[in-house]
């Protein structure tokens, strides 16, 4: 049996269990009188309908599309709903130790998507399927709010490790890993192997741009905070692990396969997913001003940029979410927060066109020569169905 295999069982257990006590839920609140069975009704269908769809042979490729998307998009909202009901159930209904409880159903949380990835993911042949498919399930993974027992969490820390995303990014990246392996489209560099033809100069090149923005927010830490430094750190690993697993792992994989047949499918890529890093910093404007998210909506694209050419030029994905984390984490403790404040002043303009020089000059300089020929090998390495599943593709 293969890998994918034991995913498909562990899927037909999983959804199968989810299902069972759903429906076990739905009746003791409809004996209640509680409305809340109407809301788990619609779940115990769905759920219903995929299971039914995975264990009937010879199904109509028609209906196993929609079966497909149905379960795309409502799935993993009714596995974290799940989720949280049934740690907060444990915890009240069982009477066990809540720090305990929350612990094992982190590390479930972990994996419980790796199955759902492989089995309904893997159905996903379309490319606009696919790009759609890796962001919703961003939207999903990263914070369950609604269905976390906060109020139950006897544990500052744990509470933070949970609402600040950084379970939910490891989450993340585990699913993004095993729905771009069922997509055969790339497994991220985790273990460095340069080929004949890297260019040492380069990668030192890169990293000492690198210091340039990491040295002025190092420079601008005056002292640690002493509270909140657990929750910044926490925030930064989100983001340097979720986004990287989202725009620099998937779009950009999902892109190039898109784009296969187009001769500069490269640079097209990079810049589209710089802009799409660029403007998911947009949510920002619920808790700042709008001059303050348009200023770091271009940051993030320039960064973007750096970071896109960063990851296709070494392949190595663990680099680039190094360097993700270290600039936001620096950055967070500078300012103490995860926002933008105060007021832009000419210093910051002026910042910002000597990024625009140094990481847009970098990104266009790399696509050309040599540079570009290694960079179009990986992408080719990225978006191939010879691949192995190891630790790292073999450049």
């Amino acid at each position: 049996m293969t890998g994918r295999d034991y995913l498909k069982i562990w899927y037909r257990v999983q959804i199968g269990a989810t299902l069972i006590i759903l429906m076990m839920m739905m009746i003791r609140n409809f004996e209640l009188g509680r409305n809340i069975w109407l809301q788990l009704l619609w779940m115990v269908i769905i759920l219903g309908l995929g299971l039914a769809e995975e264990l009937w042979e010879n199904v109509l490729p028609i209906i196993s599309k929609v079966n497909c998307w149905i379960q795309g998009l409502a799935q993993p909202v009714i596995l974290t709903f799940a989720w949280g009901v049934i740690t907060r159930e444990i915890i009240t209904m069982l009477h066990m130790p809540s720090r305990g409880v929350v612990l094992l159903m982190i590390l479930y949380y972990f994996v419980m998507y790796a199955p759902f990835a492989s089995v309904i993911g893997g159905q996903m042949n379309l490319s606009i399927e696919r790009f759609v498919f890796v962001i919703w399930m961003f939207q999903i993974v990263i914070v369950p709010f609604t269905y976390l027992p906060f109020d139950l969490i006897a544990n500052p820390k744990l509470t933070i490790l949970l609402s600040t995303g950084a379970v939910g990014a490891v989450a993340y990246f585990l699913f993004a890993v095993t729905v771009m392996r069922a997509w055969h489209l790339s497994w991220p560099g985790l273990k460095p192997n340069w080929s004949s033809d890297f260019n040492w100069w380069i990668l030192f090149l890169i990293l000492a741009i690198f210091v340039i923005p990491l040295g002025s927010s190092m420079m601008a830490i005056i002292h640690l905070p002493k509270h909140g430094l657990f929750k910044l750190t926490c925030q930064a690993f989100e983001a340097g692990l979720a986004e990287e697993s989202l725009f620099r792992f998937a779009l950009l994989g999902v892109l190039f396969y898109a784009w296969r047949n187009v001769k500069q499918r490269l640079p097209l890529a990079i810049i589209t997913s710089s802009l799409l890093f660029g403007f998911a910093h947009l949510i920002n404007l619920g808790g700042q001003r709008i001059d303050l998210t348009l200023y770091q909506v271009a940051l993030a694209f320039l960064l973007g940029l750096f970071l896109s050419v960063v990851y296709v030029y070494t392949g190595q994905l663990w680099l680039t979410m190094l360097m993700h984390f270290s600039l936001d984490w620096f950055g967070f403790l500078a300012t103490g927060t995860t926002k933008l404040t105060g007021d832009l002043v000419p210093a910051d303009w002026w910042g910002l066109l000597f990024l625009l020089v140094m990481f847009g000059g970098f990104s266009l300089w790399m696509m050309f020569d040599t540079r570009r020929e290694v960079m179009e090998r990986h992408v080719r390495r990225l978006t191939g169905k010879h691949q192995r599943f190891g630790f790292s593709i073999q450049y």
